[in-house]
């Protein structure tokens, strides 16, 4: 049994891996010194999640306007040529909470002293005082993906196997991920360590997850024993332990296959207004191909394919790439083609064989962290491409702020590309974070 004295934390400035794998928190929020106690975890943890939860939304809107134009304005103090650039009006989400069709919780120590709590992460690695909390009422998160880690946590803490709270430390369980879509199908993926439990034991683990969540009217139950700090399913397979294979979404008039390791817009009802705000700046043409850059489940691809001579999409999971494949063709969309690469590794080949195309535009979703320099270089030597969509999910990054500067600036091999215009688009209510189209052209 743990102690059942409660810990105190000094909640100082938080550090990336706060909220780990939970894109909508990329930003980092103001420093503080407050205490974290059995009290006020949940009010620290909202903070961290959904620090501006507390403004009406038309506030939380001016703040990320604001942040746009800090964004614009760090690239143009770049050395690079200067050029007019419009600032548009922030995209609003038509839905502000419960919007996050995927959570992903891990396991750490709790307030409380047990070393078998699911949730996000707060503190300072540096202090060595990182503590787990709980996601209890947060406004962006459905309550039913709230009661699934619970039942995951008191599933653990009933199990005699450890929690892994490092890759080395000997424990088994280690985190779950929970999908869902609008008509409420669930998709749940637990993820253990390999080096935690022998054969035996597993066998009895992954039965005790299905007899756990038999009664939570689960569409998709997998199971992962990965030794890596994340692995997609052609390195790692993924186990289905009940349901079936996939969960199914619609957007707009297109209804989309997901697969536990596949991308997908979090917040579905206000992914139409990107997706038709990027095909637009692109200036789309029947005579024109769409390069459609980490291309996720083809989303993108089979949006714009009415408009576009044709599409093509390149990404580095085989998972999602053999959605957007399932997708294009249950959707009678068939002048859209996808490859598995990467993209730094895939782009020059499929442009060599576009090479006969008249025109070329591409949209570019990379992770937060940005592309490769050997894209924005493939990117700038096709001259066939005259627009390019780059969304980013943290433009503040120093590699995507790198990608920006590699694109513009006159030094590198190639035509550079001119950035005409920034659309922010609130994709996470109630956090600092939003996407951003930034607009090249030439």
């Amino acid at each position: 049994m743990c102690s059942a004295t409660p810990f105190s934390f000094r909640f100082t400035n938080p550090c990336p891996k706060h909220i780990v794998n939970n894109p909508a928190n990329n930003l980092p929020v103001n420093p503080s010194e407050k205490l974290i106690t059995p009290e006020n975890q949940h009010a620290v943890i909202s903070d961290i999640v959904t620090p501006l939860a507390n403004m009406d939304y038309l506030s939380q809107l001016k703040v990320k306007k604001k942040w746009s134009g800090k964004i614009l304005r760090k690239i143009k103090e770049m050395p690079i040529p200067k050029v007019q650039t419009t600032l548009h009006t922030i995209i609003p989400s038509p839905v502000v909470d419960h919007y996050r069709n995927k959570d992903e919780f891990s396991i750490r120590t709790g307030v409380d002293g047990n070393p078998k709590t699911v949730g996000y992460f707060a503190g300072s690695p540096a202090k060595g005082d990182v503590v787990c909390i709980g996601p209890k009422g947060l406004k962006n998160m459905k309550p039913h993906h709230t009661k699934l880690a619970e039942v995951f946590q008191e599933l653990v803490r009933e199990s005699p196997l450890k929690a892994c709270h490092d890759l080395h430390d000997g424990g088994f369980w280690r985190s779950i991920t929970v999908r869902s879509n609008q008509k409420g199908d669930t998709m749940v993926v637990i993820v253990t360590h390999p080096n935690g439990a022998s054969k035996e034991e597993e066998e009895g683990a992954k039965l005790l997850i299905k007899e756990r969540f038999l009664d939570y009217n689960v569409t998709s139950l997998f199971y992962q024993s990965s030794p890596h700090t994340r692995a997609p399913h052609d390195v790692v397979p993924y186990e289905l332990l009940m349901g079936e294979p996939h969960i199914y979404e619609w957007i707009g008039e297109y209804r989309f296959r997901i697969s536990p390791d596949s991308f997908f817009q979090v917040n579905v009802e206000a992914a139409p207004l990107l997706y038709d705000k990027a095909i637009h700046f692109v200036d789309p043409s029947p005579k024109s191909t769409l390069l459609d850059l980490c291309c996720g489940t083809g989303t993108v691809s089979i949006f714009a394919s009415k408009m576009f001579r044709g599409c093509v999409g390149i990404d580095a999971i085989k998972h999602a790439i053999d959605d957007a494949e399932f997708n294009a063709s249950s959707n009678h969309v068939f002048n859209c083609h996808f490859t598995t690469g990467l993209v730094e590794k895939s782009l020059g080949r499929i442009l060599s064989e576009l090479d006969m195309s008249p025109e070329l535009s591409a949209i570019l979703n990379p992770g937060r962290s940005g592309c490769n320099k050997r894209v924005t270089n493939t990117l700038r030597q096709s001259l066939q491409i005259r627009n390019l969509v780059y969304i980013s999910c943290k433009a503040d990054h120093p590699n995507v702020m790198s990608n920006f500067y590699e694109l513009s600036h006159p030094k590198f091999d190639g035509v550079p590309f001119q950035l005409t215009d920034v659309q922010p688009v609130d994709m996470f209510p109630h956090t600092n974070h939003c996407e951003l189209m930034l607009v090249f052209r030439r």
